[in-house]
């Protein structure tokens, strides 16, 4: 349930291209002699891509609809949309840049997240002599402004999709069952950190007491909320009712982290502050943080930094080391990075070749 395609099991398109994949993967470890033949059709890994899209479209659908949740109840049922994309100058790592555009609803849930960020970049391009040339995302993110101070002294809320990857690297995670991996292997489990794909929600506060007490309210929510009848039009993912009371709770909250007033031993050694929850809402998990503003915007920067740039860097150096220690899992990663890049192409490899047809 960590990974977006997990949630998106219950395809059946999915469904039969992953399991088709994962047979020819056991007939492999089981006789790695033997020569496979894996065949495809450019119809079928079309429909795969389609209906990859549509479910991490729906996964996406459910982030905002909570989010939309919690800024009715935190925000007075008044706040706007802004589209967030930041990154840095081409050619100018200490030159970051945020650009924000106001957004309709129906924008937000009718695009995939990464794709509002890369189409507000199309905009835009910068001056390097002598060319125009197109600006990069590093990170985006939704954020949900109230129009007027709040009572609850909430700032404002943010969703992002977390680690955004190419298809091929989370069909061939999904296979592999990556996380488990990873996290059982000595030799790997150092990259744990980098294989977590978490929808996010982040609720920001003026100051750290009143974080403590959105976290409590948050924790305290019922599946029947003050304003959540004038959310129109969000009827497409209905509130969960089957066995549940009005007075239960909305969020199963799976872990909690205080990095925000506990411990110093157990505080982050880079300075960020927050109470970080793994929830579960409608059979998905979503990481919901009450960070205080300072830190957000500490934050902020830290996003269009080369810390930020690192991470990603490390995250593909766990695959990278993953394939070096597990020749097979870079064979998928390669097949399957030809496949949705090049699908009229066959692939052929010493023991199995790819005939697409």
């Amino acid at each position: 349930m960590h990974s977006p395609l997990f949630m998106a099991m219950h395809d059946p398109v999915l469904h039969r291209f992953i399991s088709y994949l994962a047979t020819k993967k056991a007939e492999q470890e089981a006789d790695p002699s033997v020569h496979v033949r894996i065949e495809l059709s450019t119809d079928f890994i079309a429909s795969v891509r389609e209906s990859f899209r549509q479910n991490i479209l729906d996964g996406e659908r459910h982030l905002h609809v909570l989010s939309h949740l919690l800024s009715s109840l935190f925000l007075d049922s008044e706040f706007e949309l802004h589209s967030n994309v930041i990154g840095v100058l081409p050619g100018d790592e200490d030159r970051p840049f945020l650009i924000r555009e106001r957004i309709a609803r129906e924008t937000l849930f009718s695009s995939m997240d990464i794709d509002l960020g890369n189409q507000m970049l199309d905009n835009f391009r910068y001056r390097r002599e002598p060319d125009w040339v197109p600006l990069e995302l590093s990170a985006n993110f939704i954020e949900y402004l109230p129009q007027k101070r709040t009572l609850a002294g909430v700032n404002r809320l943010t969703s992002r999709v977390k680690a955004e990857e190419e298809l091929w690297n989370k069909v061939t995670d999904e296979i592999f069952q990556i996380d488990q991996l990873v996290s059982r292997d000595k030799h790997l489990r150092h990259y744990s950190k980098y294989v977590k794909d978490i929808f996010g929600i982040k609720i920001v506060c003026d100051d750290v007491p009143t974080c403590l007490k959105v976290h409590d309210t948050v924790r305290a929510l019922a599946t029947s909320g003050p304003h959540w009848d004038s959310l129109d039009g969000l009827d497409f993912v209905p509130m969960p009712s089957s066995g549940r009371k009005p007075t239960d709770p909305l969020l199963d909250f799976i872990e909690t982290k205080d990095y925000l007033t506990g411990p110093s031993e157990q505080m982050k050694k880079t300075g960020w502050r927050a109470i970080k929850s793994v929830t579960k809402w409608q059979d998905r998990l979503f990481e919901i943080q009450v960070q205080p503003l300072a830190n957000y915007y500490l934050e902020l920067d830290h996003m269009a930094g080369p810390s930020h740039r690192s991470f990603k860097l490390q995250r593909d150096a766990m695959r990278e080391e993953v394939s070096r220690h597990l020749p097979l899992y870079g064979f998928y990663r390669d097949l399957l990075k030809m496949l949705f890049m090049e699908s009229d192409i066959s692939f052929e490899s010493a023991n199995a070749s790819v005939v697409i047809s």
